[in-house]
């Protein structure tokens, strides 16, 4: 969410009869040339998640889509069907083991980090075989990427019978893979995101509906951890119709898991004084977390580059930040955020099971992880057998946190478990019955 916007829409608003015209039409339109007096019509028009709505839109639950070069449409959108919210994965998504045909280190054009920029990680996807593997075709050729005008289309908004016609805007396809009887087109990120503005594939969808006899597919890919999320979706022809098709996540020549002795870590870590001065951890994503200090020596380092990396709210910008601090990655300098020491080595670590183990030591060295994942240990890391309260009382025991902070803290310390579950084969504890026997 950005305060320029909510400042601009909010004086716009003032000045115009838009919202009464919303109120009796259900919609408004709006010249660019009528915006640029408030801010650049392109930043105003730019909510690519639900977090980055302005307030006068979630206020009066608007969302805005551009028609014609130079002219918005603004429309109520009650049921925020412009935005797709994506599930929770965590607890049942598999990630797949794919390995290249070739030799992908041979090459000196990708960082040998595997920090990608979107058209970085598509290419690499694309060269080890991955995009061919995902789908299903030996013959898939990038045929469609960047920004394009489209032709002339219509879609139907919810509860309205009038079309609306859309006609040369600008669109864009961070990459289009046709095989012989389909074309799919994907939007990329860097980062896992919690929602995503269809717009981005629904105006590719119809464009290439017009132009093609064949099957459009259309998915939603994100890079993170090194990770490859593909989501894919069945669309209609009119906004809201859109249906997730699957998930399938991809490591390349890597492990999906890390395999861990808990014991023996706990054994070779040496636990430190809880940083009271550093707030306890709200960021509820590891993979957001490992991004964030990957991308530092990419310039983001502040709270405002987090925010507009990221696609999230000021608020969530600076609890990903302090959880990096607390964890020993990052450290506050002056106004900037500036990896540790440790924070550099696993910056360079290219193996993500190896940022696994890493990321765990580092939750090792501060008591209140540590006593919650020796719970996780002694229920047999069974997380359903490991409740909230329990931990909470940990973090209360730990930390000067009082009242009812402890509580919801430990829905984060919960997600932390729940990623490492799912991101590790724990070594578990032999079981002994009540006759000595194994």
């Amino acid at each position: 969410m950005s305060k320029a916007n909510d400042t601009a829409w909010s004086e716009f608003f003032a000045n115009s009869s838009a919202l009464s015209e919303i109120d009796v039409n259900g919609f408004a339109y709006v010249k660019a040339d009528d915006l640029k007096e408030y801010r650049e019509p392109r930043l105003m028009a730019k909510i690519d998640t639900l977090a980055m709505r302005p307030e006068p839109f979630v206020q009066n639950n608007l969302s805005i889509l551009p028609v014609q070069n130079g002219l918005y449409l603004l429309f109520k959108d009650e049921e925020n069907k412009l935005f797709f919210s994506f599930p929770k994965l965590e607890d049942d998504l598999k990630v797949e083991e794919h390995r290249s045909e070739i030799d992908l280190d041979t090459f000196d054009c990708f960082p040998k980090s595997k920090v990608f920029s979107e058209s970085q990680a598509i290419d690499f996807a694309h060269l080890a075989s991955l995009i061919k593997r995902y789908v299903d075709c030996d013959d898939a050729n990038l045929c469609v990427r960047g920004r394009l005008y489209s032709g002339d289309f219509s879609f139907l908004l919810p509860d309205h019978a009038e079309p609306i016609q859309v006609s040369n805007v600008q669109i864009e396809v961070d990459a289009g893979f046709e095989t012989p009887d389909s074309i799919v087109l994907i939007e990329a990120k860097i980062g896992r995101r919690d929602d995503f503005n269809i717009r981005q594939l629904f105006y590719p969808y119809l464009q290439w509906t017009k132009r093609s006899r064949k099957k459009i597919r259309t998915v939603f890919l994100t890079y993170s951890n090194g990770e490859y999320l593909f989501t894919e979706f069945k669309m209609g022809r009119d906004l809201g119709e859109i249906e997730l098709v699957s998930n399938r996540a991809f490591v390349i020549d890597d492990l999906p898991v890390c395999n861990i002795d808990l014991e023996e870590m706990l054994g070779a870590t040496e636990v430190e004084l809880e940083p009271d001065a550093i707030p306890f951890p709200q960021a509820d994503d590891l993979n957001k977390i490992v991004d964030l200090i990957q991308l530092n020596d990419y310039e983001i380092k502040t709270p405002q580059t987090i925010l507009e990396f990221f696609e999230f709210s000021e608020r969530q910008s600076y609890y990903y930040a302090g959880a990096a601090v607390y964890l020993g990655f990052i450290e506050r300098a002056s106004q900037l955020l500036e990896l540790t020491a440790t924070g550099k080595s696993f910056a360079q670590i290219v193996s993500r099971s190896q940022r696994t183990k890493v990321l765990l030591a580092q939750m090792l060295k501060r008591p209140a992880l540590r006593k919650s994942l020796e719970l996780l240990m002694a229920h047999d890391f069974d997380l359903k057998n490991v409740e909230i309260r329990e931990i909470a009382d940990i973090i209360q025991a730990e930390t000067k946190l009082t009242g009812t902070t402890p509580l919801r803290r430990a829905a984060t310390v919960k997600k932390w478990l729940a990623w490492m579950t799912v991101n590790c084969k724990f070594k578990h504890k032999v079981s002994v019955n009540i006759k000595g026997e194994e």
